[in-house]
């Protein structure tokens, strides 16, 4: 079992944490000590502020005022200028004669407007040392607002009456002017009535073409009367006079009667017999002259009808002429006239307008008179400023805490780096765990002259440049082992022994052989590896072999890494999180090869591997290598 340790390690570890809280508390303190200083001696930063409408409410029966956002950037404007900000200080100089009181500049520092969006809204805010102050200049710069804008309104008001009134008494005049030119061109041109119609030049243009347009339909019902005519004789109908076709139609049917009386006769008596009978005899004489009568009426009639068609179509043609030649006539005086009344109408129309406007300019006038704006502010204080109780800047209370918990982590980080820049003394005995620590340079020279190039630097006479090969240097090996627990202990040595990870997890306690200070490693092919006298000692207990991980479950090469890297945690190194099991097989490797070890044999002590992997680890060896196993320092350093 490893002895415990003696009075010289407790007392290093006794003045290492004595050291620890010193470094702490100074630094710890110090930091505090200046983080609270400054916090506290920042200036309170206070804060007032008040709101303002820059429009005037609107009436109990008005709509809300919608925001214009030109107008309200125009009242910013206005609030910070220079003009207003000097109206500011001798008002505040007046209420507090005889006391210090900031310049106009200073005063323009402390003053900002904030605009509240889609409101006609802004909010006037004052920052300063002193709270008393802020409100009181806040409510003068409001004061002073308050009596610019009224001042302004009632200017304002003055000029728009003034400008109203010369307007409206000038438009006046040119409206008198405008109604006598009017009634001038009225009378020149004989303009009876505003009314179109109404005039007699148009009223008689308006009749000549309506008797046109009755003359033209007669015409064309004359034209059409006689193609009728004409047509109706040409198919060899009778054509009559209107007045005469009762008589004719008589006739027509006299002459009807009197042919059925002669064919009646004729069947019944003989040629003969008619002609014997005076009374017969009268009949068909009768007949004769009623037909002759009937032609003559028709041929008459005929004549009569055609030419009265013909004097009627003449007659509406030579009147459609004459009133044509009269509307041509008569056109270019009417076309004059019309051109004048539409100047007289573009006059009338111009004289509306100008009416129109003037009503509009004298409702206006008398609004303007009448609402008389100068009575009533056109703005409104939605809240006035009042003294700040608790300043806005700093937050003391916070910034202490920041400044406790950076001071806490600076006085960490400096315990940190004065362990991490001390250096590690070590011991030239037996440690307590039952190992001999040395000094790189102290070892290699207990060693010999055939080891000291394994531990050293690198030999400045290699056979091939190196290829970088990670390895752990013996100082942190030295740490590894001295904070190590069995379990990790045991992996170490094994691995700096020559085993692998796999092989490990293969191993069993059979497989060492404590009297005779060696492992029979299972494989293919088996081989058997010294142990060195200090590792037997960590794999004895009660006088048999013991292996840290017998019977535990998940013992895996993810499992030997974790402990190996727990190891390297406790003993404070940087690099644990890349330490593992084959960065320690390539250090023992690497110290083999540095000694000039054969590389043909060096599987026979550390397994078989790849022909490229004993390339690489070729390019270490010294110049005159090619040693046998038996003239090597098999046992690394360490391990003794």
């Amino acid at each position: 079992m490893p002895a415990p340790k003696g009075a010289p390690e407790e007392a290093a570890l006794a003045r290492t944490s004595r050291r620890r809280v010193r470094v702490f508390l100074l630094t710890f303190i110090l930091c505090l000590a200046v983080g609270l200083a400054w916090d506290l001696q920042r200036p309170a930063l206070y804060s007032a502020s008040a709101s303002l409408l820059t429009v005037a409410p609107p009436e109990v029966d008005q709509q809300n005022v919608e925001a214009d956002i030109q107008h309200v950037t125009i009242q910013k404007q206005r609030l910070l200028g220079r003009p207003l900000l000097e109206r500011v200080a001798r008002e505040l100089a007046t209420k507090n004669p005889g006391a210090e009181l900031p310049g106009v500049d200073e005063i323009r520092a402390m003053l900002d407007v904030s605009i509240l969006p889609e409101t006609n809204l802004v909010e006037l805010q004052a920052q300063g040392g002193d709270p008393a102050l802020l409100s009181l200049l806040v409510n003068t710069w409001i004061e002073s607002y308050l009596k610019l804008r009224e001042e302004e309104v009632a200017a304002l008001n003055a000029r728009t009456v003034d400008v109203l009134r010369e307007q409206y008494e000038a438009l006046g005049k040119k409206i008198a002017e405008k109604r006598a030119a009017l009634n001038d061109f009225r009378e020149n041109n004989q303009i009876l009535s505003t009314e179109r119609d109404e005039n007699q030049i148009l009223s008689r243009l308006k009749g000549l073409n309506e008797s046109l347009n009755t003359v033209n339909e007669e015409m064309v019902k004359a034209r059409a009367r006689l193609d009728a005519v004409e047509a109706a004789i040409a198919r060899g109908e009778t054509v009559v006079p209107e007045q005469d076709k009762r008589a004719y139609a008589q006739m027509v049917q006299r002459a009807q009667e009197l042919r059925e009386q002669v064919a009646e006769m004729n069947r019944r008596y003989t040629k003969q017999y008619i002609e014997r009978s005076a009374s017969l005899k009268v009949i068909p004489e009768k007949l004769a002259k009623l037909e002759a009568k009937i032609l003559k009426s028709q041929r008459s009639g005929q004549d009569y009808v055609l030419t009265s068609a013909r004097q009627d179509y003449a007659a509406a043609r030579q009147t459609v002429e004459s009133l044509r030649k009269q509307l041509e006539d008569f056109k270019a005086e009417a076309s004059e006239f019309t051109a004048r009344f539409s100047e007289y109408q573009a006059m009338q129309e111009d004289l509306a307008g100008l009416e129109l406007l003037y009503r509009e300019l004298e409702d206006r006038l008398v609004k303007v008179e009448v609402t008389n704006r100068a009575k009533y502010p056109q703005l409104q204080v939605v809240e006035w400023a009042y003294p700040p109780e608790k300043p806005i800047w700093p937050h003391y209370w916070r910034d202490a805490g920041i400044v406790a918990g950076v001071s806490l982590a600076v006085a960490l980080l400096m315990v940190w780096l004065v362990d991490f820049l001390k250096p590690i003394a070590r011991g030239t005995g037996r440690a307590g765990l039952g190992i001999t620590i040395y000094p790189a340079n102290a070892a290699l020279e207990q060693q010999g002259q055939a080891v000291a190039p394994a531990l050293g630097k690198k030999n400045s006479q290699q056979a091939l440049p190196g290829t970088g090969i990670a390895e752990l240097g013996v100082d942190r090996i030295a740490r590894l082992l001295e904070n190590a627990d069995p379990f990790a202990r045991q992996l170490i040595a094994l691995l700096m022994s020559g085993l692998s990870a796999e092989e490990i997890l293969r191993l069993e306690p059979s497989h060492i052989d404590l009297e005779k200070g060696e492992v029979a490693v299972p494989g293919d092919p088996p081989r058997k590896v010294g142990l060195a006298p200090g590792v037997v000692d960590w794999f004895e207990r009660e006088g048999c072999p013991w292996l840290a991980w017998s019977g535990k479950d998940h013992f895996d090469r993810e499992e030997i890494d974790a402990r190996l890297q727990l190891a390297a945690v406790d003993a404070g190194l940087a690099e644990s999180g890349q330490i593992d099991a084959e960065l320690l097989r390539n250090t023992y490797l690497l110290y083999l090869v540095r000694q000039g070890i054969r590389l043909s044999e060096l599987e026979t002590i550390v397994g078989t591997m790849p022909a490229r992997e004993l390339l690489d680890l070729g390019r270490y060896s010294p110049a005159h290598a090619g040693k046998p196993a038996s003239e090597v320092q098999l046992a690394y350093p360490l391990m003794a």
